[in-house]
């Protein structure tokens, strides 16, 4: 495994935007999938509001997405998306791919926690979250579908 970040780039935009969750997903072109927003719809959150966009590869193979940033309103450092292709569900990549965002993260903002929502019920989801750390807040975030919250606190 040769897990890495690129920059989304004219080059790669039509395949990081056709990257699905789900197989089901990709007979639809739509801005919500069932666990997670489109990576086109975080596209345009990043554009937005300023949030950094990575394509994530797995050598020269793209294999999911993920978005970071600081959420201005709340000042919170915030993980907005995280999604490997369906194709590469199961096979082992959620926690480094989550572990890679994170030491971004701490690397290029310094910051000492970390948000993120996720639907309530994405089990695999909320497993990797819970294995590296993430406890969850009590909140929920309302946006398209109602998300509990969870923080990362790291080191002291």
């Amino acid at each position: 495994m040769n897990l890495h970040f690129e920059d989304v780039t004219e080059k790669n935009f039509w395949q990081v935007i056709g990257i699905k969750s789900d197989e089901d997903q990709e007979k639809r072109i739509q801005i919500f999938e069932r666990w997670v927003g489109s990576n086109a719809f975080f596209l345009g959150a990043a554009q937005v509001f300023g949030y950094c966009p990575r394509a994530l590869y797995d050598g020269e193979q793209l294999i999911g997405f993920a978005s970071h940033g600081l959420n201005k309103e709340t000042g919170r450092y915030e993980m907005i998306s995280l999604m490997l292709g369906y194709q590469f569900q199961g096979k082992g990549y959620g926690s480094p791919a989550l572990k890679l965002v994170i030491e971004e993260m701490v690397e290029m903002y310094g910051c000492s926690e970390i948000y993120l929502s996720v639907i309530w019920n994405n089990e695999a989801a909320i497993r990797v979250y819970e294995k590296a750390g993430f406890k969850p807040t009590g909140e929920v975030e309302e946006g398209h579908h109602p998300e509990p919250v969870y923080c990362l606190h790291l080191g002291s």
